[in-house]
């Protein structure tokens, strides 16, 4: 269950822009909410003029919280803002352990924030760095926030049990949102191997043939063991790079939610899941949820 969720703001709407779906989250859920920015070091010669524009640009950004915080917790949501001084990715890293949050909500990029945060690399550092799911939502300069309402998720696995483990965080948001499930594999081109220049084009065919059929076996027993659970879900094989694959079925099947593990290798496409997310992460127009995989056991 998604408890806390924490938001990252740095005063721009463009990094508003995620909250339509914290809100939707935290209503469906009962989660708590909590604000959150961070003001850096003011450069300055003059130590004490130094502290002094220090002490204002954190009141700026409290008041500024606070009231973020009222609107938000106007609707009977529980809702806190916080302000702390110091690096930005540092800091939410450190306070979302000390507040034991199940959930950082955030958008890729903010612009002329009260702090002046560089948002993509924050969102960067965070992917790279967090243990904890992550939501990330790409604002669209010039319109307003996307509706949240998340009625199906795209989940691509590449075949590997990390990668899979990532599905009992999923299954639960899916069941607490009502949305229906789309367990995804994209099959590389044969030309994406090497020496396929020297296999017979038949032979080339039957092996392609066998993998999208193996990767098909995969995903209808992972789909059927979550019907058994109560859950709605289908399957999707495509021939494609992996980041393109999720992109243009992300687009095709007209999902809401891509949600993807962090990290994964040795399945069926030899993916290294963490490059993957980062590619659909940049390039993906559709909301992503980014969870870190729980190590599962050698046997």
């Amino acid at each position: 269950m998604i408890k806390k969720i924490m938001v990252p703001l740095d005063g721009s709407e463009f990094a508003e822009a995620v909250l339509p779906y914290v809100t939707e989250f935290a209503d469906r859920m009962g989660s708590e909410v909590l604000l959150f920015t961070a003001v850096g070091p003011v450069a300055t010669w003059d130590a004490a003029a130094s502290m002094i524009r220090w002490d204002r640009e954190q009141a700026a950004a409290q008041e500024y919280l606070d009231g973020k915080r009222s609107l938000l917790a106007a609707a009977g949501r529980t809702v806190r803002a916080t302000v702390v001084l110091g690096d930005a990715a540092e800091s939410i890293l450190r306070v979302a352990q000390t507040e034991k949050i199940d959930l950082i909500a955030l958008t890729t990029h903010g612009r002329s924030g009260i702090t002046r945060w560089l948002f993509g690399s924050i969102a960067t550092k965070l992917v790279q760095a967090s243990d904890l799911p992550l939501l990330v939502i790409r604002p669209r300069e010039g319109a307003p926030p996307p509706a949240p309402a998340i009625k199906k998720v795209l989940v691509p696995l590449d075949g590997s049990d990390v990668a899979q483990s990532i599905l009992p965080f999923v299954e639960e948001l899916a069941k607490t949102l009502g949305a229906r499930l789309v367990l995804f594999h994209a099959i590389a081109p044969i030309t994406a191997y090497p020496g396929f220049e020297t296999t017979q084009p038949a032979a080339l065919g039957q092996v392609l043939e066998e993998m999208q059929e193996h990767a098909r076996q995969m995903l209808a027993r992972a789909v059927e063991e979550l019907k058994g659970r109560g859950l709605a879900a289908e399957a999707a094989v495509t021939i494609d790079l992996a980041v393109d694959g999720i992109i243009a079925a992300a687009q095709e099947l007209k999902v809401d939610l891509i949600a993807l593990g962090t990290h994964g290798r040795s399945g069926l496409g030899r993916a290294v899941m963490g490059s993957v997310a980062d590619g659909v992460l940049r390039r993906s127009a559709v909301p992503c949820l980014l969870v870190h995989p729980r190590e599962t056991p050698k046997t």
